[in-house]
């Protein structure tokens, strides 16, 4: 024992033990210290603090305006309440968890939500614990779970049955309550997350209130909410993957994957579906900007009063929701510009790829992954210029993440506003004029006989496979007229599944057969329709159809006479049509007309996803920009450019006549022949040009180009090189030049010919695609393998008229920053310049006002009361031997001081009346004011006003 003692005092004399003891003494302080801040005064101290932490936040710019020639707005922003909920500040919902479960409990008993609780304790009495396992296993899970429940000593050895009246008091559950709704309000009580509280509390909050959340969730807002797609699996599998779904989750249908998503929240079974859907969607919005602090996420736009003064008084309870005020895009005229403006949307992933290396001046990112771009036409193509520059915003936050004070701030810079050439005015006059017509001619072939009258079930055969009845909608049905065909279907097809992958198909068929026999009744298919949405109807029309008090073709002709079932509805031909407008002696667009169109208001600020499929699956393909994306045979509107290589290389002069033979055998078989010859056997006689484009004569036009080059003089191929020649002249072998994405044109020529033909037949031999006499005179009359969009015929129409500047297109007139000032305009660019001789043009001009005004001119019934003399040609495109004709009509006006050039496509259109000599009549009359009436403007008036 003395051996140690003294070993001790020999050690106590050694610096390095002195030392250790001063370490040990300083870390002992320490540990008291941080014992006292985090043991003793943990609470208090965390409830005092507030962290001095500065953040920075963007401030949105303002979206430039886009405007028309005039300065009327076409793309504009509102300023709106929207509801936000900033994820980064921390919520805390202990002082008021039961009641606000118990608003929420009422509220879903109200709405007829099924009581469904979680706890471990039979649904009956006497009460039992229902934990699985062997004896022991369930003895460790009970007391397991007492323990959870932090159940006092004096009843954790209590039955099931204290326990449960136990956690009654505990919660304090209403004594209104039934006993199935107290456990399913305790479950809720105990396993609902604060935020998971928060969200359905909002989604019945807003539903309450009739306004729809804001989410990116690719569920449809209505049951069944199907999935939003478009049929396309491979995307829904990546969606799928991305939240944690796997093997036979794949495979999940809507409501299968709603479930998943429920589950995967952590949202109790038992919700109402609409309720579940709508707290998903706010809950998703969370999750997709999860890895983004202090940025909040919109989950409604443009809210009511009351949204806005409940959020306002339920700050001290739901600290991170927030009202704030938004910019709203909204576009003026909706469907009329839908395809020129396009629309913006939160960028993709395919968009950050384009923009992620956009910087400012200081070298940071412009772009982040939440932001809105432009998705489409205008908004998509002057993103960058649109879009503006961010302001930013440091701020200090607290421990809570809750913003303190604005440090400091930098404005935002507005976007640039954009000019557009385009007049509105006269936009809206070319659309509505152009549905007008093509109601009148639909309702025309459902109500006369003729070669293009239809039936009613012609009509729903047409719907049927124009997706407008929808095989799809069909079999999601869960009742009404749709369930009991979709029953019958199922009650034929016993083999059916809706997995199979042509399961549409196979009901689209179904409903094509039982309609052409009579098993799916008219009657049926129009409920069927209106179920759909595609007609409207009010309950007491739906009665009167359903007891026979009204038919189906008489209630159809009444809602296309009130406006409410549209041409492009009925998907009968003809129901879709382009319009394009230049002005002459420029290269500026005063319209673009594409019918059908959408209203791309449905597809801005709150995406709508089910309206964007509709227009996927849509037969009519509303999507399509017809003016720029639509390329057609021009038919006899091409025969100008025929008369004026023939006029210019001296073929002919215009003095010279040919006589119609009717047949025309010099370029080889099959025979050609002229349009009347094959109507009635006659001919036009002895014609000079004029005379030739008063009566569109076939046979004229043969004589010519054959005389341009043929095989009998050995020149097969000048001909078709001078008629090219005059098409480049006219611009019909080059894009416009728009600002828009549109198709390339496809010329008459040996190279076009033998691609094409290649394309069908990859072993085609060399007498197949070898140019011939016969391929020459069917091109001079704007067949062979001409194909061109409306713009494009616009153009060569607008050279012809000018005389020969071939000027390249635009839609865009200038650009202004955000003071005013001038950033950019556009220059007036004359691509060719051609030196037609006067007479020449004089000659075919003359032509083209006969066929408006001539005794024999194919349109002279059309404009013989129209007040301004007029140049016009029509024109006819064989597509499809099943359907009719394509019709083209080209204009300009006035004759004799040409300031505009029309085009009209009407698709499937001969003998439905006189569709595109209206909207152009109508055309011509706004521009030039015929129908102005002006306003009584004398000194009576003055002083009464």
């Amino acid at each position: 024992m003395r051996h140690y003692l003294d070993h001790f005092r020999e050690l106590c004399k050694s610096r390095i033990f002195v030392l250790l003891c001063g370490i040990f003494l300083l870390f002992f302080i320490l540990l008291l210290r941080l014992f006292s801040l985090q043991i003793i005064h943990g609470e208090e101290y965390d409830a005092s603090i507030t962290a001095s932490v500065s953040k920075t936040v963007n401030v949105p710019a303002p979206r430039g305006n886009i405007y028309d020639r005039y300065g009327r707005p076409l793309a504009t922003n509102t300023v709106a309440y929207s509801v936000q909920i900033d994820d980064s500040i921390t919520l805390d919902l202990t002082a008021y968890k039961e009641n606000l479960i118990l608003e929420l409990t009422k509220k879903l008993w109200e709405k007829g939500a099924t009581p469904f609780d979680t706890l471990p304790i039979s649904s009956s009495a006497p009460y039992s614990f229902i934990f699985e396992g062997t004896e022991r296993e369930q003895k460790k899970a009970e007391k397991s779970w007492k323990e959870s429940q932090k159940l006092p000593d004096t009843i954790k050895d209590d039955d099931a049955g204290a326990v449960l009246n136990f956690l009654f008091e505990k919660y304090h559950a209403p004594a209104a309550y039934t006993v199935a709704q107290k456990r399913a309000y305790v479950s809720y009580c105990i396993s609902l997350s604060d935020k998971n509280i928060m969200a359905l509390t909002l989604a019945l909050k807003l539903a309450e209130n009739g306004e729809t959340p804001s989410d990116e969730l690719p569920l449809a807002r209505e049951y069944p909410y199907t999935l939003q797609f478009n049929e396309n699996q491979t995307r829904e599998d990546n969606w799928k993957e991305s939240m944690g779904m796997k093997d036979e989750e794949l495979r999940y249908d809507s409501l299968q994957t709603l479930d998943y998503l429920r589950d995967y929240f952590g949202l109790p079974e038992g919700l109402p579906t609409d309720i579940v859907r709508d707290t998903l969607g706010i809950r998703y919005s969370l999750y997709l900007q999860r890895y983004q602090q202090y940025k909040s996420v919109t989950v409604a736009t443009n809210i009511s009063e009351k949204t806005l003064a409940y959020v306002e008084e339920n700050q001290d309870i739901f600290p991170n929701v927030l009202v704030d005020t938004v910019s709203l895009r909204e576009y003026t005229n909706g469907p009329y510009f839908a395809h020129i403006l396009g629309y913006i949307r939160q960028m993709t992933e395919a968009d950050y790829a384009l923009y992620k290396n956009d910087l400012d001046a200081d070298g940071n990112p412009i772009y982040t992954q939440t932001d809105i771009v432009g998705q489409t036409g205008m908004e998509k193509l002057y993103e960058r210029q649109l879009n503006g520059t961010d302001g930013k915003v440091s701020i200090e936050v607290d421990n809570q993440g809750r913003r303190m004070s604005m440090i400091d701030s930098t404005d935002p810079t507005p976007g640039k506003d954009i000019f557009l050439t385009l007049d509105s005015e006269l936009q809206k006059v070319a659309y509505d004029t152009l549905e007008a017509q093509l109601r009148k001619s639909i309702i025309g072939n459902l109500t006369h006989s003729g070669k293009n009258s239809v039936s009613i079930i012609d009509m729903y055969i047409a719907m049927i496979k124009a997706n407008h009845i929808s095989a799809a909608k069909l079999m999601r049905s869960t009742d009404g007229v749709q369930k009991q065909v979709f029953d019958r279907f199922m009650a034929a097809n016993p083999d059916f599944s809706k997995e199979d992958e042509d399961a549409i198909s196979r009901v689209q068929a179904y409903l094509l057969d039982s309609v052409a026999r009579g098993t799916f009744s008219a009657r049926e298919a129009l409920l069927v329709a209106i179920e759909q949405g595609t007609l409207t109807a009010t309950e007491e029309e739906k009665s009167a159809l359903q007891n026979g008090h009204i038919s189906p073709l008489t209630m159809v002709l009444n809602k296309l006479n009130s406006g409410e079932f549209s041409p492009a509805d009925t998907a009968l031909d003809p129901c879709t049509g382009a319009v394009f407008v230049t002005r002459v002696g420029t290269g500026e667009v005063l319209a673009s007309v594409s019918y059908p169109s959408y209203d791309n208001n449905e597809l801005v600020n709150n995406f709508n996803n089910s309206y964007y499929n509709d227009l996927l699956q849509d037969g009519n393909t509303p999507l399509v920009n017809r003016p720029l994306k639509q390329k057609k045979a021009p038919g006899s509107t091409f025969k100008m450019v025929t008369a004026l290589a023939a006029l210019e290389t001296g073929v002919i002069t215009p003095n010279t006549h040919i006589r119609d033979g009717g047949i025309f055998k010099d370029a080889g078989t099959p025979y050609a022949r002229c349009w009347l010859y094959s109507n009635n056997g006659g001919t036009h006689g002895l014609l000079d040009v004029a005379s030739a484009l008063e009566v569109s004569c076939n046979y004229f036009f043969y004589e010519v180009a054959f005389r341009m080059g043929n095989a009998k003089d050995g020149t097969t191929e000048a001909g078709i090189t001078t008629l090219n020649e005059y098409m480049a002249a006219f611009g019909l072998n080059s894009l416009t030049g728009l600002e828009l994405d549109e198709y390339a044109p496809t010329m008459a020529s040996p190279y076009y010919k033998e691609r094409i033909v290649k394309t069908f037949n990859p072993d085609a031999t060399t007498s197949q695609t070898r140019w011939t006499d016969g391929d020459t005179i069917r091109a001079a009359i704007g067949q062979s393998v001409n194909s061109y969009t409306p713009a494009q015929i616009t153009k060569y129409v607008s050279t012809l008229a000018n005389g020969g500047t071939l000027y390249r297109l635009h839609m865009i007139n200038q650009l202004q920053n955000p003071d005013g000032s001038l950033y950019y305009k556009t220059d007036e660019i004359a691509e060719n310049v051609k030196n037609f001789q006067d007479a020449n043009l004089k000659k075919v001009y003359q032509g083209m006002n006969l066929v408006a005004s001539g005794p024999r001119g194919t349109l002279r019934h059309s404009f013989s009361d129209f007040p301004v003399k007029v140049a016009v040609k029509s024109g006819t495109a064989e597509e499809d031997k099943t359907r009719s004709s394509h019709t083209w009509l080209v204009c300009f006006a006035p004759y004799e001081d040409p300031q505009i050039a029309i085009t009209v496509l009407i698709p499937f259109g001969e003998g439905s009346g006189t569709p595109a000599p209206e909207v152009v009549k109508a055309i011509v009359t706004k521009y030039l004011g015929l129908d102005y009436t002006p306003e009584n403007t004398n000194l009576q008036t003055v002083m009464t006003q």
